[in-house]
This record gives structure tokens, C-alpha cells and sequence, in this order.
């Protein structure tokens, strides 16, 4: 009998959850023509972002097998779009099949505004004659023989095919665009940086750009020297949020920490929606403080000190990154005081007095969990960067 109760109880349980999240996350199906769609993105109605592109990008044998499809009359996947409250569609999940689709009509624009010119079609698994195909000559300068323009019918067939949308509506949870973003993709092979970038251009363009302009720096790429696979994960971007998350917090914010993933998409967002986040600052504070490191220890400033040999080598370590950078960050004010001539030598000395660092040792090596980590290396940097009186 209890057994049976339980049952019961757990079911009345999951209804009201269900009742209850559903309430959070209002949605809406619409079905449009190609042209039609094409219209709301000329006309600035609907926003595929420039960043989403690139992360995104397909090849053309991909983008050939989509053109193949509509013209086949294939059912393509909905278009998930989420609503802003000003009215655009910020396109969700789809956006290469919209990217694709508008670059073969020649109207897709690149974040810099020019059109992003379409290479011709290649052969398609049914369609082999779309081998070299393009939409007409005046979208597409094809210098290539054997091009093939589509003929006027082919074209209003084409702009006629429908799509089906999905709109996430306006009134939704706020954090239902990112929830759903992450579960749509979550096949899509994206770093977890890459997503949380996809949720920052969604939220704030402009503020995107600005932790990019961060990772862009001259100085800053120097001293992490990471590679070029990192540098497509968007990890350089990710270690300059990750600079920001922390020194930032308070010490008792880092005490709790569960999930080092959850916490920086946690202080992104609120970078973004705080008014008591000083970009200002923030921008001078991390230009310095990389520009005294590339000036001090260059691309050595994060890689291991062999005390015994008495020089950096090896290669870049997350958890000096996390020490050296906090501890230039909370003691900034100290740092800025010093004559150009000092700074630069006392630097390199704290930067080697971290690897001798008994918590440090202790809590840098591999196999510690980020989690149980940071907040040691917030501790740590705080200390051994401290000028004192």
C-alpha cells in the first residue's frame, strides 16, 4: 500500500513540475516561404549573428546536399528562432541552413557588411547535374567553366519552398534561449567556451565582442600562446573570462564552487546584466596587467619554474594562469605604483616564488578538479603578489 502511495505521490509530483515549467517557456510554430524569410533577414527582422557563422560554418558538399534537398521537396528540420523582446528572431538553432540558403542566393552579409560571395554546387546524391551550379551570374562571378546559371522558374521554385520555424516567445524564462540552445546543439561537437559564446552574442553582441577584443590583444596572445586548436575552441576567450570570473569574486563566492562551467556562464551573464560592471576599468586593469607580463616573462609567464634549473619551460598551465593573474588583479593598485624600471624584475620573482608556493605545489598538479582548485590559486596569488605596506 505505501509502495502504491509513493507511486502516486511521485506522479502528482512530475505533473505539477511539468504544469509549472511550462508555464516558463512559450512557444509558437510558423511556416514562411524561403523568399519570405529572406525579406525579414534584409530588413534586419531576423539575426543570424556574423560569430554564429563562423562557428558554424558548413563545407560546400554540405551546403550542396541542403540546395538538393529543397529542390527534392526533402523536409528540412524546423528553425528554432527566439523572440527579443524588441520583435527580431535571433535564429537559435539553424543557422547554417539559413546561412547556406541566403549565401546561394547571394544575400548573406558578412559582420562587416559585404556580401559573402557562394562558390558553385557541387554534384548532390541525386542531383548530379547541381555539379557547378549557381544562382546567376550577377550574384555568383563564376570565372570557372562549366558553371551552370538556374533558370528563372528554377528560382521562383526555389524562393517558394517553405520553412517551418519554431519561436521561442519573448515572455519565456530568460534563461530558456541558452537551456535550449545547449540541448539543440548539444550534437554539434561545440567547447563548452564556444556555446557560452553562442549564449553572450545572444545576449549582448556588443559585449562579445569586447571580451573577444580582450583575447585579441597582442600582449595577452603571448603570454598564453595557446594553440591553434584552442584558438578555434575559442579557449583564449574563455581564459580572458576566466581572468575576469575571478577576480572579480569575492573569496566566499569561489568557497562553494560546484562546477566550473556553470560559474563562468554564471558571472558572463551577470557582466552583462549588472550596471555595476565598470568595462572601463576592467579593459585598463587587463591591458596592464598582460602588458607587464609580456614586458617581465613573455610567453614563459604561465609555464612551469624548475627551481633546480632556474628557468621557465614546458607548457602552459591553467592554474598559474589562474594564481599569477588574480594576484596582478587584486593587488592591481600596488602593481600600478611601481616605477616601470622595478616592476618588470619584481615580477618575474613572484611569478617564480608561486611555483615554490607550498599550497600551490599542492594543489596545481594533475587531477585536481578545477572546483577544489580555484579558489587555492584566488588565495595564493592574493598573497604572494601583495606588495605589503
Amino acid at each position: 500500500m505505501s509502495k502504491q502511495l509513493t507511486f502516486k505521490e511521485d506522479q502528482v509530483g512530475l505533473q505539477e513540475e511539468i504544469v509549472e515549467r511550462s508555464r516558463e517557456i512559450h512557444t509558437d510554430r510558423y511556416s514562411m516561404a524561403i523568399n519570405e524569410a529572406l525579406s525579414m533577414y534584409d530588413n534586419s527582422d531576423l539575426e543570424i549573428h556574423p560569430e554564429f557563422q563562423r562557428i558554424f560554418r558548413w563545407g560546400i558538399r554540405q551546403q550542396s546536399r541542403l540546395i538538393e534537398s529543397v529542390f527534392l521537396g526533402i523536409p528540412i528540420p524546423p528553425i528554432f528562432v527566439a523572440a527579443r523582446k524588441d520583435g527580431v528572431w535571433d535564429v537559435v538553432d539553424g543557422v547554417q541552413r539559413l546561412s547556406t540558403l541566403f549565401r546561394f542566393m547571394g544575400a548573406l552579409r558578412r559582420d562587416d557588411g559585404v556580401l559573402d560571395a557562394p562558390d558553385p554546387l557541387t554534384a548532390g546524391d541525386y542531383l548530379k547535374s547541381l555539379e557547378g551550379v549557381v544562382w546567376g551570374e550577377a550574384v555568383t562571378p563564376c570565372e570557372a567553366e562549366g558553371f551552370t546559371v538556374l533558370s528563372e522558374a528554377q528560382r521562383r521554385f526555389f524562393k517558394r519552398a517553405r520553412l517551418d520555424f519554431q519561436i521561442v516567445e519573448h515572455t519565456s524564462d530568460e534563461q530558456a534561449k541558452f537551456d535550449l540552445f545547449q540541448r539543440l546543439n548539444s550534437g554539434a561537437h561545440l567547447s563548452e567556451q564556444e556555446a557560452r559564446n553562442c549564449l553572450a552574442v545572444m545576449l549582448d553582441p556588443i559585449f562579445y565582442r569586447w571580451l573577444q577584443s580582450l583575447a585579441s590583444t597582442p600582449a595577452f596572445e603571448q603570454t598564453v600562446s595557446i594553440t591553434e586548436r584552442q584558438e578555434e575552441e575559442a579557449y583564449g576567450v574563455e581564459l580572458a573570462l576566466r581572468y575576469l570570473s575571478v577576480v572579480t569574486a569575492h573569496r566566499s563566492d569561489l568557497s562553494g564552487l560546484s562546477d566550473v562551467g556553470e560559474f563562468l556562464t554564471s558571472r558572463m551573464r551577470h557582466f552583462i546584466e549588472s550596471d555595476d560592471f565598470d568595462q572601463d576599468f576592467e579593459y585598463a586593469r587587463f591591458m596592464d596587467i598582460f602588458s607587464w607580463l609580456n614586458e617581465a616573462l613573455g610567453e614563459s609567464s604561465f609555464k612551469r619554474y624548475d627551481v633546480a634549473k632556474s628557468k621557465h619551460s614546458g607548457r602552459f598551465t591553467v592554474s598559474a594562469f589562474e594564481a599569477v593573474t588574480t594576484g596582478l588583479g587584486l593587488n592591481y593598485e600596488q602593481w600600478k605604483q611601481l616605477e616601470d624600471g622595478v616592476r618588470p624584475r619584481l615580477l618575474r620573482q613572484r611569478a617564480q616564488n608561486v611555483w615554490k608556493d607550498e599550497t600551490f605545489r599542492s594543489r596545481a598538479g594533475a587531477g585536481k578538479s578545477a572546483e577544489l582548485r580555484i579558489p587555492h590559486m584566488f588565495e595564493v596569488g592574493q598573497r604572494v603578489f601583495s606588495l605589503g605596506e
